[in-house]
């Protein structure tokens, strides 16, 4: 095949001259020493050099352009939030699911179990109690109590 002048090249392609220009600056495509063409040589460069981003773009078609990079967007924001997520379990900053819920299911079935103890503890000490507010007094007592040893056993042994 014949050696094309930036123009011809630019129609072969069906670009704008000021994309092959574009290419030949940035290295994409090479030209001769006297500044033709060899248009096999250059469509191998040219396939080979472009973003398909850019491509469409020369050819005027921005929709395809922009659809690329959105998708190499959204692509480098998902690997950077998967690289956030591991830095997160590696610092101790997340934990695993299973575990969060066998400790939460530890928690419940020991607040439950201490409440389920109060009136076996307290019915002694309300036999024969008359005053009300005597009776709720020992109650809140028994429940503040139970509490905070949930809270104590939430806050683990003391170091």
């Amino acid at each position: 095949m014949a050696l094309l002048s930036l123009r011809a090249y630019a129609e072969h392609r069906k670009v704008t001259e000021g994309a092959v220009r574009k290419a030949i600056a940035t290295g994409r495509i090479s030209t001769t020493a006297d500044g033709k063409i060899d248009p096999a040589i250059a469509d191998r460069q040219w396939s080979m050099n472009t973003n398909p981003a850019q491509a469409q773009s020369d050819r005027g078609d921005s929709k395809a352009a922009s659809s690329f990079q959105i998708s190499r967007a959204q692509k480098e924001i998902y690997e950077a939030l998967l690289k956030k997520l591991e830095y997160e379990k590696q610092s101790g900053a997340l934990i695993p699911l299973k575990q969060t819920e066998m400790e939460a299911y530890t928690a419940a079935r020991f607040a439950r179990d201490k409440l389920l103890k109060i009136p076996d503890r307290i019915a002694p000490a309300l036999v024969g109690k008359t005053d009300i507010n005597e009776i709720k007094e020992i109650l809140r007592k028994e429940i503040r109590q139970s509490l905070e040893n949930l809270v104590d056993f939430l806050n683990g042994p003391e170091s």
